[in-house]
């Protein structure tokens, strides 16, 4: 009775070290996976933020695992919005999962880097769904990108570099290592290796072993518009400074309140003119405006504020943040939240390519209140009501939010 009582001690001894060793190693995979997504992530936002020509655009996927983006061929799309994860773009290491394998990575078409795609500014919404489980449970329908941890193989999946087989439909016979399908699964009817979804995230089985990190635009453009709201206010010191100004009070534009992209005279708050500053325009005074600045649209979304007493007319008003005088407040909105589309109704560029200098409208000063109310958290009525020159910094203090960038005496 004592040695079976022994063998039954070593028994379950040797099962519970069994369970703890196999959790063990589930959880270095996991923390590995969790390692590798995070440098990916970071390294994608960093990309889009420092982007000089489309900044908030990320690169095209690799689709022939050399490590680096695809490049565009005669059209403006990508060869493929699926593909791995252009590391040497990235300029990262050779980023792999706990089972060896390097990262996938897939795109929402309207984030490509291409001068000729549609805008990206605070209103941009990728265009990619994400389940959970199944098509039954949405995670979201707005993701810009998707990176894939492929696991190790299951099911059919082949991954031998020498041989070749259709992937694909239409079939194409390439590379068993560069067919998507080869490495991501599908479930509760999304597939992961499709170019336009939809994907999902599931329990790993024995026919599912993806591991999935979504990128929103809630993770992407607040840092976005820092950038671009830190050049803008780059732009106007610049503008205040220059010599030869015809105003004498080292004044800055008036702003654009009806939507034309031009200064109105009086105008203190509204879009900043980008087309046309006055009393002297941005080129006169030797200032070259970024393209993308236009391109994109982002002053459709940023909020210029200026003190009427540092605008030409010089009328004596000034402007106050926090109770304290100001030069010049921009507002940067954050993205829209999921579901909600900016501006509503629309407003259509004229004309409908990208171009250096875009003039709209004109449009009544109500529907310019109506339009900035989209934008303008109500939590905070100093900056809500469009009617004065009184700021105060956002109430909130979530990551994705209004924020302030003030110029100051």
């Amino acid at each position: 009775m004592l040695l079976v009582v022994m063998l039954l001690g070593m028994a379950t001894a040797l099962l519970v070290y069994g369970m703890v060793d196999t959790t063990s190693i589930a959880l270095r995979r996991d923390k590995d996976v969790a390692a590798a997504f995070a440098q990916a992530k970071q390294a994608l936002i960093g990309r889009a933020v420092a982007d000089d020509t489309r900044p908030g655009s990320l690169p095209c996927p690799d689709t022939d695992d050399d490590g680096s983006a695809e490049l565009f061929g005669a059209g403006s799309e990508c060869p493929s919005y699926i593909g791995r994860l252009p590391w040497r773009t990235l300029g990262l290491p050779d980023l792999r999962d706990s089972d060896g394998e390097r990262l996938w990575y897939a795109l929402s078409n309207n984030f490509r880097d291409h001068v000729n795609a549609e805008p990206i500014n605070s209103d941009t919404k990728g265009n990619r769904t994400v389940n959970s489980e199944s098509i039954a449970v949405i995670i979201t329908t707005e993701a810009v990108a998707v990176i894939f941890a492929p696991g190790a193989i299951v099911g059919s999946q082949v991954r031998e570099t020498a041989n070749s087989a259709a992937c694909a439909a239409p079939p194409a016979t390439i590379a068993t290592t560069l067919c998507a399908a080869n490495y991501l699964e599908a479930t509760g009817g999304a597939n992961n290796a499709t170019a336009g979804g939809a994907y999902v995230t599931a329990m790993r089985s024995d026919t599912f072993n993806d591991r999935l990190l979504v990128i929103t635009t809630a993770d992407l453009m607040p840092v976005v518009e820092q950038r671009v709201a830190r050049e803008l206010l780059a732009l106007l010191e610049r503008y205040r400074t220059a010599p030869g100004k015809s105003c004498p009070n080292n004044c800055y534009t008036a702003a654009d309140e009806d939507f034309t992209n031009e200064e109105d005279q009086n105008a203190f708050r509204g879009w900043l003119p980008l087309c046309e500053a006055d009393p002297d325009n941005w080129g006169a005074l030797g200032i070259t405006l970024p393209a993308w600045l236009t391109n994109n649209d982002w002053w459709k979304v940023i909020y210029y504020a200026v003190a009427p007493d540092k605008t030409e007319n010089n009328s004596g008003g000034t402007l106050t943040v926090d109770g304290a005088p100001a030069h010049v407040v921009l507002i940067t909105p954050g993205p829209a939240p999921e579901g909600v589309t900016r501006p509503n109704p629309p407003i259509v560029r004229t004309p409908t390519t990208p171009t250096q200098c875009v003039v709209e409208g004109p449009i009544s000063l109500l529907a310019a209140k109506q339009y900035w109310q989209q934008y303008l958290s109500p939590n905070d009525p100093l900056n809500y009501d469009h009617s004065d020159n009184t700021y105060a910094t956002p109430s909130s203090t979530a990551y994705a939010r209004n924020r302030l960038y003030v110029i100051r005496p």
